[in-house]
């Protein structure tokens, strides 16, 4: 007769639904253990708030020459003891993200045939370093400290900003009364605000701290004094994105009732918005030329048609004194500094050859962002709102076309990061 000896008790590990924004598993190294300060050093100084204040304080003259002297810093600080300590990690991340870079090197190359190609060239190199810092924080550093250090220093900005508004944080000539804080104008300052929005949301959900929602709330607040109804708009859509994928995350019947209700609301307001035309801008409050952009897209797109496949140079169309900004400003009788558009910028600065690998480097980041968004903990998906806020302001700001500000920046550490997470997810790199 045979007997069983009782099977033992079989446990399941619990499911663990938190969203894990660090791979390390082993004790981190001194870069780790300090990495979300430094990529808070490195939004600093690299967010153009900073000389922007000094040359309203000084002169405009100042502003050029401390991005310059701010990118150096960067690149003794940061690139080259990430090279000297990290080489193996910084080159494959710099590898992973090969397309992305070339956008850089093809600014730097339009030199060669820009209107102003002394502006073309400092401002390529400027952008090349910036990619290269965002390369090196992706390496070094992992999600969380490169939200966290995101969010970190925006609020930070943030907080100066508004200790500044008895001085001179509010604008003065247009749009007197809007908040500027410490960048030039009020667009800057909100596209700021709403990055350091979405990045507290993100940490609040990735770390189940409440405490960042705060930082939300009010880095919302600011974008509503700043009056930018653009950045406003497109950070709530952001977030919304954000919270809407996070939820349905949990399951199918979330996913499938989530989807539905998100399709019936965009399209309800599309359709209300394409009966109403010109009048929706002044129900906002918003002028129906948009402040004098649809005055200059006309102008804007002639002038691309003129040299579609490598444009003007990177940052030449609008230097002062520039043939072409005269062009612009004479036809529309209209006073612009950029095209208020990231995708019509990209086209007069490097054309079509170049904006083909800004675009690709994009939406390669979106389809390796996408593919985190269910089964796992993969911290690419958040990546998502910040390129659906990104990509919605671009339509009517220049903020990706830019050779520095903060969007450029963070998009230079997000898209290489989505890189080396995609590569080393599918086994491809063991740090």
């Amino acid at each position: 007769m045979f007997t069983h000896a009782p099977m033992p008790d079989i446990r399941l590990p619990k499911a663990d639904f938190r969203p894990d924004i660090t791979t390390e598993t082993v004790r981190p190294d001194w870069f780790e253990r300090h990495g979300a300060w430094m990529v808070m050093f490195a939004v600093v100084i690299l967010s153009q708030s900073i000389e922007s204040f000094t040359a309203r304080q000084i002169g405009p003259s100042i502003m050029g020459k401390m991005t310059l002297m701010f990118t150096a810093l960067s690149v003794m600080l940061i690139i080259l003891p990430g090279l000297i300590l990290k080489t193996r990690q910084v080159v494959f991340t710099l590898w992973v993200n090969l397309p992305f870079q070339l956008y850089s090197l093809i600014a730097i190359l339009s030199f060669f045939w820009s209107v102003n190609p002394a502006e073309s060239l400092k401002a390529g190199i400027v952008l090349m370093c910036f990619h290269g810092t965002g390369v090196v924080l992706a390496a070094l550093f992992s999600w969380r400290n490169i939200w966290r250090g995101i969010a970190w220093g925006i609020l930070f900005l943030a907080f100066l900003s508004v200790l500044i508004i008895p001085h001179d944080g509010l604008m003065t000539e247009v749009h007197p009364g809007a908040l500027r804080g410490l960048w030039i104008e009020k667009n800057a300052s909100a596209e700021s605000f709403a990055i350091g929005a979405i990045a507290c949301s993100i940490i609040a959900i990735a770390d189940r701290n409440p405490w960042y929602y705060l930082g939300t709330i009010l880095l919302l607040g600011l974008i509503v004094m700043a009056q930018a109804a653009g950045a406003l708009a497109a950070c709530m859509i952001g977030l919304a994105y954000l919270y809407f994928t996070e939820s349905i995350r949990r399951g199918p019947i979330r996913f499938f009732l989530g989807g539905w209700v998100s399709v019936m609301i965009v399209a309800s307001i599309a359709i209300v918005i394409a009966g109403l035309g010109l009048e929706a801008a002044g129900l906002l409050g918003r002028e129906t030329t948009l402040t004098g952009r649809t005055v200059i897209w006309p102008t804007v797109i002639d002038h691309i048609q003129q040299r579609p496949l490598l444009g003007y140079g990177f940052q030449a169309f609008w230097v002062d004194g520039a043939e072409t900004k005269k062009v612009v400003m004479l036809r529309a009788n209209f006073e612009a500094h950029n095209a208020h558009n990231s995708y019509f910028e990209m086209m007069l600065g490097i054309g079509a050859l170049g904006s083909f690998f800004v675009a690709f480097g994009v939406l390669r980041c979106m389809y390796q962002s996408s593919t985190a968004l269910f089964g796992g903990r993969d911290a690419r998906r958040f990546v998502l709102a910040f390129l659906v806020f990104g990509l919605l302001l671009s339509l009517s700001e220049s903020m990706l076309g830019d050779s520095a500000g903060m969007a450029a920046f963070v998009l230079g550490i997000l898209v290489p990061k989505v890189a080396l997470g995609y590569a080393t997810a599918k086994g491809r790199f063991r740090a």
